[in-house]
């Protein structure tokens, strides 16, 4: 692999490193969150529009972004703690509700558009230095991956916050019975996920020098796939961000090679479903495996 190509995995995968990241806070735990990409592409469109049409400052733009991140992931943690909608149904419904208000936003169409820009704007000046700018060769956007990597890995390696989160996972009424308010930290983490959804979403727009309601579709698939191929349990308790780092590399690397063959991108969608099917499957056969040996040796050890 030369290094230009390397560079283009970095660039074309980050955008999904930071939603599976995400992602990965939200299985540990024990759910899933289905919403990733559409609320990327909800606080992309807010940002975009609030900078290039209402004339909004920069900074002013981008809280709105991150505002909207915080808001989605609030009401996803608020439908299933106390509302009690399983975790997949509450962000599909989310999925369609956040593409749906970012659609709203934009009237559907591209962002800056300028029958309707105020004059000389586009997209914020710091989002588009981040998604095409590079630092002594290192694209800029694989930074940012880095840092929401390095700060999430943090979250949950050092602090009570991520204990508690795969404490819930494993076994979610052991955590409520030994004093994890789990309602609490399932919230937290819904609006992390949130949060660097809008983050992957300034980015989306740095990369494209646009935002639009359809940007990054497919993308929640693709988190969930590199999640489960870097080792996370889809039931949640088990995996961790440096897993889900490889798991995007090892499918930025086999993407990348379907499109030097030439393969479609509908076929590489279709990959990225079986492997998440392989994986769990595995995963399944390995822990019947496990289970059927301990039996087994508790037979024998029986006088």
């Amino acid at each position: 692999m030369t290094t230009g190509n390397t560079l283009n995995i970095l660039r074309q995968y980050s955008v999904p490193a930071i939603l599976a990241i995400g992602q990965t806070i939200v299985i540990i735990s024990g759910g899933i969150d289905l919403s990733v990409a559409a609320t990327a592409a909800l606080s992309g469109s807010l940002m975009g529009v609030a900078f290039a049409h209402w004339g909004w400052p920069e900074p002013l733009a981008l809280l709105l972004g991150l505002a909207a991140g915080f808001a989605v992931g609030a009401f996803n943690g608020y439908v299933i703690t106390k509302w009690r909608v399983p975790d997949f149904v509450a962000t599909l419904g989310m999925f369609a509700a956040a593409r749906g208000m970012a659609l709203l936003v934009t009237d559907g169409l591209p962002v800056p558009d300028y029958s309707q820009a105020v004059e000389g704007r586009t997209i914020p000046g710091l989002v588009s230095t981040l998604g095409t700018e590079s630092l002594f060769g290192i694209p800029l956007i694989a930074l940012v991956a880095a840092v929401c990597a390095i700060f999430a890995w943090f979250v949950f390696t050092r602090t009570r916050q991520g204990r508690s989160a795969y404490a819930i996972g494993g076994n979610r009424e052991a955590a409520r019975v030994s004093g994890i308010r789990v309602e609490r930290v399932k919230m937290r983490v819904y609006i992390l996920s949130g949060m660097l959804a809008a983050v992957a979403g300034f980015m989306l727009v740095g990369r494209q020098a646009s935002a639009n309601a359809l940007m990054g579709e497919g993308m929640e698939l693709q988190s969930i796939a590199a999640v489960v191929v870097g080792g996370a349990n889809l039931f949640g308790g088990e995996g961790g961000i440096a897993g889900t780092i490889i798991g995007v590399l090892i499918i930025g690397v086999l993407e990348n090679g379907l499109e030097i063959l030439g393969v479609e991108e509908f076929w590489q969608r279709v990959v990225n479903g079986l492997i998440i099917v392989a994986v769990v499957a595995l995963d399944q056969w390995r822990r019947r495996a496990i289970v059927a040996r301990e039996a087994s040796a508790m037979r024998t050890e029986r006088p």
